[in-house]
């Protein structure tokens, strides 16, 4: 990765923010800010000013902290798949390029959770900001669209490099795993992720960024040939789509 530094803020219960900045430029941007003032603090405190700010759905846990830090920053850009009821939002969509002058994201369309879902992938750093569609062994919850979208969405993040480092809206990562070890019970593959995990938390105190390559062999939601899911498939005679049916229906009533 080049000098890109990436900033993992946390906001409310479990939301996560980034700031991503360089050493060596002034410039910031800021990603689905939550809340305003422990952003607008640390972007002081380090002596950076922000200049874009890029939101992945309109949800007010990923845009609340919007109108907070365009009163301090009134230069700022706004990038967003929908206007926000904001003035100055620049409209992203499906093969847009945000140049935020540290870096250049290409914006790719993940509808599901939202219609208006998008994904921020830098392929030169290899870095994806996957909003609410992909978290840490599981996926995001379908309100406004349909399964169908979702299960596509989450098969276009399937394709992307997978050395990429996935960093996800929320910290859902252990929730998600006590689900998966429900419907997979006493499999040997939760019990290491476990320990890994819990590890993770006790280290780091969170469970973000993760690796593509790892999420694709052990998180059924995103592929439904991971080492979890092959075998319910067989058992129970799913599809792809049907298998993710199945495990999202069974995911919101957990």
């Amino acid at each position: 990765m080049s000098n890109l530094n990436i900033k993992i803020i946390k906001q409310l219960k479990d939301n996560y923010s980034y700031i991503l900045y360089k050493k060596d430029n002034a410039n910031a941007t800021i990603i689905d800010p939550a809340e305003s003032y422990n952003l607008i603090d640390y972007l002081n405190k380090n002596n950076l000013i922000l200049q874009n700010i890029l939101i992945t759905h309109h949800h007010q846990d990923h845009t609340g902290g919007v109108e907070g830090l365009i009163k301090q920053f009134p230069s700022t850009k706004i990038f967003a798949p929908s206007k926000l009821e904001l003035n100055l939002v620049n409209i992203i969509k499906e093969g847009s390029i945000i140049n935020t002058n540290i870096n250049n994201f290409s914006v790719i369309e993940t509808p599901g959770h939202t219609i208006d879902h998008v994904i921020l992938y830098d392929k030169d750093n290899k870095i994806l900001f996957s909003g609410d569609t992909l978290f840490r062994l599981g996926c995001g919850r379908v309100f406004e669209g349909t399964y169908n979208q979702m299960y596509n969405s989450l098969k276009k993040i399937n394709l992307l490099e997978d050395n990429t480092t996935i960093y996800c809206g929320h910290e859902y990562t252990l929730s998600n795993l006590k689900f998966l070890e429900t419907v997979f019970v006493n499999h040997d593959e939760l019990t290491k992720l476990r320990n890994i995990l819990e590890l993770e938390i006790k280290m780091n105190g969170r469970t973000i960024p993760f690796n593509l390559a790892n999420e694709k062999k052990i998180n059924p939601f995103l592929n439904q040939n991971s080492i979890l899911a092959k075998k319910l498939k067989v058992e129970q005679k799913f599809s792809d789509i049907e298998l993710f049916t199945f495990l999202r229906d069974k995911k919101n009533q957990f």
